[in-house]
Formats: C-alpha cells, sequence, structure tokens
C-alpha cells in the first residue's frame, strides 16, 4: 500500500526537479542581423562611409583623433569589423548605447541600408 502511495509522488518530485534544472540554463541566442528586403546593391563607398562620416567619424566620436569607446569608424575595414555592433546601436536595440548619442536615431532608410550592406556581404565597393 506504501509503495502505491510513494510513486506518485516520486514522479512529481522528479517532474518538478527537472523544470527547475531545465529553467535555470540560459540559452544563448545568436546575434541575427535581421533579414530585410534589399531590392540594390548598397555601395560602402557611395553609401556606408558617406553615413559613417556623417553620423559616427565626427570630430571627437569615432574618428582617428578619439575613437571613442574603442571604435574608429573612418574605413572599411574598421566598419566592416565592427558591423553588428554599430547595427545594434542604430537601431537603438538594448545592451548597447544607442547611436548617434545625443542625436536623433538614423532615418530607416539608413539602417535599412546598413543592414542590406551587412546582408550583401559587407563588400568594399
Amino acid at each position: 500500500m506504501k509503495v502505491k502511495f510513494l510513486f506518485p509522488i516520486l514522479i512529481i518530485g522528479l517532474l518538478y526537479l527537472s523544470m527547475q534544472v531545465s529553467s535555470c540554463t540560459k540559452e544563448k541566442v545568436p546575434n541575427v542581423v535581421p533579414v530585410v528586403e534589399c531590392p540594390d546593391t548598397i555601395h560602402f563607398q557611395a553609401t556606408i562611409l558617406p553615413l559613417m562620416m556623417a553620423n559616427c567619424s565626427t570630430s571627437g566620436c569615432h574618428d582617428a583623433s578619439n575613437g571613442a569607446g574603442g571604435y574608429t569608424l573612418e574605413d572599411h575595414a574598421s566598419v566592416s569589423m565592427s558591423a553588428d555592433v554599430i547595427l545594434t546601436s542604430i537601431r537603438h536595440e538594448g545592451g548597447i548605447p544607442p547611436m548617434p548619442q545625443n542625436l536623433p536615431k538614423l532615418s530607416d532608410a539608413d539602417i535599412s541600408n546598413f543592414n542590406c550592406w551587412m546582408q550583401q556581404g559587407m563588400l568594399n565597393n
């Protein structure tokens, strides 16, 4: 008689324990570049570099004289190396300070162009 009573308690206890253990682990979600429709090829020299120069590499920010936050965003190598952080920052997503600092958020078109450039392989074109 006691065995019949203990068996359901044992099962419930094991289920509870397995839920507690599994809920303690946090799966890491990979940093995924949001997929957007990119009708045209985005050129680094014509679109991305001017965007960086006008909004990021201004004097005292992410230029060669300062490199705020460890980022110098004046050429293809530095921009492509930091592209994930840049995209998160210009989209004003959590975890990274929104940029450009103390200025309005970039236009949706500018953010989309940067995202498309990333999706297209961050070419130095």
